[in-house]
């Protein structure tokens, strides 16, 4: 029997050929629908991961799937969503206020300034610098589009649709993965089960071991900055929030500023026991303790490459962005680890 060539091959599997560009065609024009629904459906995926323990816990406790799911759901939605909402809100107004306000601001910088007593000469400089930077600065923030009505109404679609998301694969979700995993060829199935649980593990730790975090310390930041009388709640603890999600960044970004601010305005020892405070409540139980058991436990990930991750992700895909980049990260890394496991049995089987 002659060998056939490749024309040959493709001329005889040449509906098979069709059928894979047809199905690809369809798919491209899917994503290319719903591209503008993505940062809703990566938001869902990441709710579902960090409800999917409280799922697990209610079932255990006797509750059925549907039930479970549900208030699984809503129990990492509304806390989550409700400081992120509030938080943007806060930010919004405070930037139309300055827009509004421009030059009544910068004269109460300059006064402010002009307070700390400082020597003329380097007070003369800081003025010209505050002079210059209002120049640029505050008209872009006076040029806050029209559009933000609109942005705001997407924001909240996709919140709607991470919701629905997050509901469905906390309920379907494993048997969606089965059915993908029937597809695959019996002698494939070690490495993708491998690359399966890796992935899993992976996504859990990160995003489990942030976000759980975070979220307890932008609420227990709401307590602080009450007790100590801070403006702006709602927008400190968004940023408390944002800032946690990001691993060596964490909140001190936040804290910081405030304390230097509290130094100014009340002293050393006010600015201080804020930091002991903040120090005791919001971090030892968090950064000591919950996040290192979690993130060590699953992810096995250096800090330094989850945070490249989370903010080149944010700079280039927003919000999807910012949590789809750990998640191709941590496709390579399971990809890489199933790879070696496989590795290993094969050699394991070579040397018996």
């Amino acid at each position: 029997m002659p060998e056939k060539d490749g024309i040959s091959v493709l001329i005889e599997n040449r509906w098979m050929i069709v059928a894979a560009i047809v199905l690809l065609l369809i798919l491209g024009i899917f994503g290319y629908i719903v591209l503008p629904l993505l940062d809703g459906i990566i938001l869902g995926l990441v709710f579902a991961y960090i409800a999917r323990p409280i799922k697990r816990w209610l079932e255990k406790r006797g509750m059925g799937e549907r039930l479970s799911v549900l208030l699984a759901t809503v129990a990492i939605v509304t806390p989550l969503m409700g400081i992120l909402g509030l938080g943007m809100v806060e930010i919004i107004n405070q930037l139309i206020l300055i827009a509004k306000n421009q030059q009544q601001l910068v004269n109460s910088i300059i006064n402010f300034i002009k307070e700390l007593d400082i020597p003329e000469p380097l007070y003369i400089q800081i003025q010209d610098v505050v002079s210059n930077l209002s120049s640029t600065i505050l008209p872009m923030l006076g040029q806050i589009p029209f559009s933000l009505g609109m942005k705001l109404a997407f924001f909240t679609l996709n919140v709607i649709i991470a919701v629905f998301v997050c509901f469905f694969l906390l309920k379907d979700g494993s048997k969606f993965v089965n059915a993908m995993i029937g597809v695959v060829p019996a002698d494939k199935l070690p490495i993708v089960e491998s690359f399966k649980n890796h992935l899993d593990y992976i996504l859990a730790g990160i995003f489990l071991g942030n976000i759980y975090t975070a979220m307890i310390t932008s609420i227990l930041s709401v307590g602080v900055f009450y007790f100590f009388d801070v403006p702006h709640i709602p927008a400190m603890s968004a940023l408390i929030l944002i800032a946690g999600l990001i691993p060596i960044f964490a909140g001190w970004m936040v804290l910081g500023p405030i304390a230097i601010v509290r130094y100014i305005e009340f002293g050393i020892n006010d600015a201080a026991l804020f930091m002991l405070v903040s120090a005791v409540v919001l971090y030892a139980p968090t950064e000591l303790v919950l996040k290192p058991y979690i993130v060590g436990r699953a992810s096995r990930i250096h800090p330094l490459l989850v945070m490249l991750a989370f903010i080149g992700g944010g700079l280039v895909g927003g919000i999807g962005g910012f949590f789809m980049a750990p998640i191709f990260l941590g496709t390579l890394i399971a990809a890489y680890r199933a790879y070696m496991d496989v590795g290993n049995q094969n050699n394991e089987i070579f040397m018996l």
